[in-house]
């Protein structure tokens, strides 16, 4: 569906055929939210809603288009850098442009984009744009880069490009993701062992419909209070300390740093006991630290919200459900849960029909299968 589509669609604009097609995928994190820029662990998947592109090479400027969110910026490959005053989405395709060019010499290309990825739902719809437009260039520039190497540069562009501090994660997942497979990640070592989700279960993406609204100067104001706790933990990341570390220098912090490091060392736990409990089969205490997991993102970290909440009680409530959290930046866009199969149908609908007695929001609630990371294809689906 996508293939002939997005070939008609770059046909229409650029009056070319395009010469390659590639797939990035959005992400869901199971469990292990803001600390995979403490180094901390986390634990995504790659799912099947993803970003699609068709692209070719030109002379002159690059070219970029979007079917949900129109045209981009121009701009040149091979000269663009940080600074330029760009507003558009197109930094984000610009800034890996600069990422890349470390690497070899870009050509410019025209690029028209498609995507079935929940804009605004905490899913990650940014690192898969780099990631698509950097397998692009990998591919058009011969650059032979893996995409480990690629997910490192998407962060570079995130972080210096485009001015958001993100940690490593979004673009991992993206470039990194295995059918079937969730990935327990060391965002210090970048280590991934990948797990199965249990036979009979299946991850089901919960939208609140509230577009994320966690803005650039919240997120980076979290990182900043990390860097003071770890600061005065005497750690270089807050990964390297404990709860009885936290606990001894308490004096020493005011109260909203102390919260914030104390989700993130204990969110750190918490996925460590999830892996082992998944592979021990404990689907009852995956649930509960899933629970434990959403308290303190909304009470220690505060990037919950009303709607977030409200989903994550409805779908905890419903039938078949094993555990549900919110997932992604916050303020805004989803909730995951891990729901028995048989119950799919019924839990979805009394989620949902709590969710909007509780909002007034309508809401969506997606069974998503677990997918390959970042690729060049042939065709698309």
């Amino acid at each position: 569906m996508f293939h002939s589509e997005l070939r008609a669609l770059f046909l229409a604009r650029f009056g070319h055929e395009p010469t390659l097609f590639g797939i990035a995928p959005g992400r869901v994190n199971l469990i292990g939210e803001h600390t995979d820029y403490n180094d901390g662990f986390v634990f995504p998947g790659a799912i099947d809603r993803g970003l699609y592109i068709a692209a070719r090479v030109v002379e002159g400027k690059s070219h970029v288009v979007s079917k949900q969110m129109g045209d981009g910026e121009s701009f040149d490959a091979s000269s663009v850098v940080p600074g330029g005053g760009m507003t558009s989405w197109s930094k984000y395709p610009a800034g890996m442009a600069w990422a890349l060019r470390s690497h070899g010499e870009l050509p410019n290309i025209e690029a028209y984009i498609d995507s079935d990825i929940p804009i605004g739902s905490g899913v990650s719809s940014s690192a898969a744009i780099e990631m698509a437009f950097g397998v692009v260039w990998n591919m058009f520039a011969g650059l032979g880069l893996t995409n480990r190497e690629l997910a490192k540069l998407g962060q570079v562009c995130e972080n210096q490009f485009v001015g958001v501090n993100s940690g490593i994660m979004d673009q991992m997942a993206s470039a990194m993701g295995k059918e079937g497979r969730a990935m327990f990640l060391d965002t210090r070592t970048l280590d991934i062992a990948y797990a199965p989700v249990p036979n009979g279960v299946s991850v089901v993406l919960c939208d609140t419909k509230k577009p994320r609204a966690l803005t650039d100067s919240a997120y980076n104001e979290r990182r900043s209070q990390c860097e003071e706790a770890s600061q005065i933990l005497g750690v270089s990341k807050l990964r390297d300390a404990d709860v009885a570390d936290l606990e001894g220098a308490k004096p020493k912090m005011s109260d909203v740093v102390y919260r914030r490091a104390r989700h993130v060392i204990t969110e750190n736990e918490r996925c460590i006991q999830f892996k082992e409990a998944l592979d021990a089969g404990e689907l009852e205490k995956a649930g509960k630290l899933m629970r434990a997991s959403h308290v303190s993102l909304r009470d220690d970290y505060e990037v919950s919200c009303r709607e977030l909440d409200e989903m994550a009680d409805a779908a905890a409530a419903a039938p078949g459900c094993i555990g549900a959290r919110m997932t992604g930046a916050g303020f805004g866009g989803a909730c995951v849960a891990l729901v028995h199969d048989e119950s799919l149908e019924v839990f979805r609908a009394a989620t949902l029909s709590a969710y909007d007695k509780a909002t007034g929001l309508g809401g969506e609630a997606m069974a998503c299968c677990l997918v390959d990371g970042a690729r060049i294809v042939s065709s698309l689906p």
